[in-house]
């Protein structure tokens, strides 16, 4: 078995900007005003956060990061269509669920852990079924996961229950 180089580039790419934006979000005083804006406008806004630039900032963030992965993905998958990001959008929304909505480190382990649980269902499936489902139905795993997490543990993995405001 042998890992291509795009592949090992992919990697390399995601840890990057998984670590990078975890360094922006926690450790830099932009991060600490994005987050202060998140959990509430109005004191941020009394603090002196701009808040209005610093929702445009997440969106530039979120942004880029997602055109980042968009170029990795059409470099994995070789093609680009209108629909070729639908079921990897389903698993990403799935991962961070898993992993607890607002969390980034959560969110990186739910992908971690979705990505093992959908590699034993493709290896393991037409086992455990006799031959009668192949991997082709490993990606309903990702929407299995997705209903009992919700069912189950609505925060996630690494969520924190968080009260309604009065």
């Amino acid at each position: 078995m042998q890992i291509q180089a795009k592949v090992i580039f992919i990697i390399i790419a995601s840890l990057a900007m998984l670590t990078g934006l975890n360094f922006v979000v926690n450790a830099t005083r932009l991060g600490r005003a994005i987050r202060a804006v998140a959990q509430d406008r109005p004191t941020a806004a009394l603090m002196g956060v701009d808040v209005d630039r610093m929702i445009m900032l997440t969106f530039l963030i979120g942004g880029a990061l997602g055109g980042a992965t968009g170029v990795l993905f059409g470099i994995r998958v070789g093609r680009i269509d209108p629909y070729v990001g639908f079921i990897p959008g389903i698993k990403a929304f799935t991962a961070a669920v898993l992993g607890g909505i607002g969390n980034i480190t959560g969110a990186m382990l739910g992908g971690i852990v979705l990505g093992v649980l959908e590699g034993f269902a493709g290896a393991y499936l037409s086992q455990f079924t006799g031959g009668a489902f192949g991997t082709e139905y490993k990606d309903i795993f990702a929407f299995l996961i997705l209903i009992l997490i919700l069912m189950f543990r609505p925060t996630g993995l690494l969520g924190e229950q968080v009260g309604q405001k009065a």
